[in-house]
């Protein structure tokens, strides 16, 4: 049998098999119904019932509710169990029934008591903590945070615990490759910035930032996952909110953003909308020692001066969702980003080579857009209140970039006092089409054990193109490479099994996820593989202040669409950016250990990347020119350590603080032999904190620090940076809106110095962008709401609660 059909018996075979372990659990059993009514027998709506076996130790296997005509349905296996009707303002009812294997029983109307005390009306007062620690996960619950007012999601995952921005690229303790949710949806990485950035802080429920993600998410996410939870009023009613910001740094900017939600029993629609333009700099210099063979021969030495230029985006994006029924939900949601990035200077260049000088002056003119748009249509039957559901979705997204570049030169060679002129152009444009669709079951089985198992299917089209030309003799001429037309081609087939059991203080989930792969690169690879993704993780509750927890997983990092693709990308006359279509994948093996003690928390990791997709420069000794491209390095070891502390230390004043620690060894084979393989290794730290003062019920002052020692990536050295912000929030119109004024970056050190020591790359440049600046925001929250009849009351919340799942 040919190797691929092997894989593809495979790939069938799981998909069986997880569609019987979602089937087995359904046959077999029986209904019990019932309506819950109070003295005047009228029907109790969204009451809690829950149904324990005795003969299990009060065992938990059931939980459902009422709905607004007091009428329940639950369906489970024969057996003897304790029914359990409870609502706020009704005593509890408790009843013994018997279930017969094959018939279903009416229980009729269930009388529920008024409670006699007087229950007067209370207000609670209180919130989360910003910062909570968990063994796989850190949360950051943004509403009503200092930190949101006026940030977007992109800036404030920058001050995120255990997140690095360096040059626009994320990672998440020390590992890139992080797969960024939004509300469930996947943010694809070329776009990263500028659709987080177009997301105002004010929208943001709360933040996860998991460590440990499970076989249910794609096996891609080597580096962790983070989801970010837009937030979603659970009353009826309609509100809106509307916003704006204005920005000074070297260059002036300023954005305004608006919301509309209506909510009715059977509708939830949303409409948001944001637009942004800020004016944009990048100066600093490349410095480089310029080599024939391992033998120094010169040097080179550019200035960079782009100082026209903004950033315009803008987008809008809406959901609609009908409920059906209260199991039953349909949805569509719709998302548009369109992004403008130009800028325009002079990059002025000095060669010493072989007694030689020559010196270029060049203008650089960049033009980029982008636009990402995105689809989706789910259904979602919930199977109990417990949270038992089946959840399908379909998924189209669209991403095109275009890109135009003009280089006009002038060059002085050898002291001449005439220069020569020379113009030059680039054009490159690319087109995605990525289709999805996916089905996930999760069935809550008792109050001990939870399984989670889907399907997924995708499928990624790209067609690119570059058109290079000279203007010789008054004319454009194009020339002719392998890489004017250019394109990708990748199908993805998944299928995973997650199972969650707790029992006692100790709590194990572990999962199994199958994918097979096949994709093309044009004047590239063409393969197929099929890859086994195994993780695990156990908890254990030492004490009730004090949790560890241990956790292995293996995941695969693909090459992004960007790195494969081999069009060439001009950064200046002796710098390109190029793709590798002979990429392969990585993998990764990772084992953490983790704890929890009170509001502090420790966590050691250890990951060993096979195949290490790393930045690395091609060297044409011959033009002086720089090809920054990927490469898969033999192996890299990471080792990290960190800890974690929130902590207030007065009424007013409330800290969380991390501190990491790691040490990264590198093995790649050596650039200029080619022979013997080369090693690099380097301890570094990182350090952040992030502080909240309280000086009033309506005014608080945030301030932020972080600190990142020297650390490597690749073949590249990165110098030590740290950013420093602070900022004042006032609430305003009865607490309906705000005004907040802000500084960012206040020491202008959030840009990195580069460097290269490895012959014959040997390089340092720095290349500072307007991140210093100062902002004044407001934002204006307003609207009608009142009790959500839809939404369930927190009847069965004790249930939930000793799930522990």
């Amino acid at each position: 049998m040919k190797r691929s059909n092997i894989w593809k018996v495979w790939e069938v075979s799981i998909i069986f098999f997880m569609l019987s372990i979602v089937t087995t659990s359904v046959f077999g059993q029986s209904k019990i119904k019932g309506r819950i009514v109070d003295e005047k027998k009228l029907g109790i709506p969204y009451s809690s019932v829950a149904l324990w076996d005795e003969a299990k130790g009060h065992l938990l296997v059931k939980g459902a509710m009422s709905n607004q005509e007091g009428i329940f349905e639950v369906t489970l296996s024969a057996g003897e169990y304790s029914l359990v009707v409870s609502n706020i303002g009704f005593v509890k009812k408790t009843q013994k029934i018997t279930l017969t294997a094959g018939r279903d029983l009416d229980l009729g109307d269930l009388l529920l008591l008024n409670d006699n005390q007087n229950l007067k009306e209370v207000k609670v007062v209180g919130s989360k903590p910003f910062i909570q620690q968990k063994t796989d996960r850190i949360v950051m619950n943004v509403a009503e945070s200092v930190l949101s007012a006026g940030n977007d999601a992109f800036s404030i995952l920058g001050m995120a615990p255990s997140v690095q921005i360096v040059g626009g690229n994320l990672s998440m303790e020390g590992k890139s490759n992080v797969l960024i949710l939004v509300d469930g949806k996947k943010i694809p990485n070329a776009t990263l910035s500028s659709i987080l950035g177009s997301i105002p802080g004010d929208q943001i429920d709360h933040i996860e930032l998991i460590s440990n993600p499970s076989s249910k998410y794609d096996a891609s996410a080597s580096g962790g996952v983070i989801e970010i939870y837009t937030k979603r009023s659970k009353k009826l009613g309609w509100s809106a909110n509307a916003g704006g910001n204005l920005t000074q740094g070297y260059k002036f900017g300023g954005g305004a953003n608006g919301g509309i939600r209506i909510s009715t029993p059977k509708l939830d629609f949303t409409l948001n909308g944001n637009y942004t333009n800020r004016g944009q700099i990048e100066k600093g210099y490349d410095n480089r020692v310029l080599f024939q063979g391992l033998t120094p021969v010169g040097n080179f030495k550019q200035t960079v001066d782009l100082s026209k230029g903004a950033i315009i985006d803008g987008g809008v994006n809406s959901s609609l969702n009908y409920y059906i029924d209260k199991r039953n939900t349909v949805g569509v949601d719709y998302a548009l980003v369109k992004a403008h990035m130009y800028g325009s200077g002079f990059i002025d260049a000095v060669i010493n080579q072989s007694g030689n000088q020559d010196i270029t002056n060049t203008f650089n003119n960049l033009d980029l857009r982008v636009n990402f748009s995105n689809y989706n249509v789910f259904y979602k039957r919930s199977l109990d209140s417990l949270g038992s559901n089946l959840l399908v979705t379909a998924n189209y997204a669209n991403y095109t970039s275009d890109q135009q570049q003009l280089f006009n030169q002038t060059l002085f060679t050898d002291g001449a006092a005439n220069g020569v002129n020379s113009l030059f152009r680039n054009k490159a444009s690319s087109d995605y089409d990525i289709y999805t669709a996916s089905i996930d079951y999760t069935q809550i089985l008792s109050s001990k054990l939870k399984l989670e198992t889907g399907l997924k299917y995708a499928s990624t089209d790209n067609t690119s193109h570059q058109n290079p030309a000279n203007f010789l003799n008054n004319q454009w001429q194009e020339e002719v490479t392998s890489f004017n037309d250019l394109g990708y081609k990748e199908q993805i087939a998944a299928a995973y099994v997650n199972v969650n059991y707790g029992i006692g203080p100790v709590n194990i989930q572990a999962g199994l996820r199958g994918e097979f792969t096949q994709y093309k690169v044009v004047s590239g690879l063409d393969s197929n593989y099929f890859n086994i993704f195994p993780n695990a993780r156990l908890d254990y509750k030492v004490t009730k202040a004090y949790t560890t927890s241990v956790a292995y997983s293996k995941t695969i990092n693909r090459p992004s669409y960007d790195d494969l693709i081999p069009y060439e990308l001009y950064i200046d006359n002796y710098t390109i950016t190029r793709g590798n279509p002979f990429l392969k994948p990585e993998y990764q093996n990772s084992f953490t250990w983790s704890n929890i003690y009170k509001n502090y928390s420790f966590r050691f990791g250890y990951t060993q990347t096979d195949n290490a997709i790393m930045s690395t420069i091609l060297y044409d000794q011959n033009n002086s020119i720089f090809i920054k491209t990927k490469d898969n390095f033999l192996n890299n070891i990471l080792l990290s350590a960190s800890l974690g502390a929130s902590s207030k230390i007065a009424s007013w004043w409330s800290s969380n603080n991390r501190l990491s620690g790691f040490y990264q060894k590198i093995h790649f084979p050596n650039l200029a032999e080619g022979t013997d393989d080369l090693i690099r290794s380097k301890y570094y730290f990182t350090a952040s904190s992030s502080n909240t003062f309280k000086i009033s019920e309506s005014l608080a002052a945030e301030l932020f620090g972080s600190y990142s020692s020297p650390s490597i990536s690749g073949i590249y050295n990165y110098g030590n940076f740290s950013n420093v912000s602070a900022g004042l929030r006032k609430k305003i119109l009865h607490n309906q809106a705000f005004i907040k004024i802000d500084v960012s970056d206040i020491f202008y050190n959030n840009n990195v110095l580069l460097s290269t020591n490895v012959p014959p790359l040997v390089t340092e440049s720095i290349h500072r962008v307007d991140t210093r600046r100062f902002r004044a925001a407001f934002g204006y929250t307003f609207g009608k709401v009142k009790k959500d009849n839809r939404v369930k009351t927190s009847g069965n919340d004790q249930e939930l609660n000793r799930l522990h799942l």
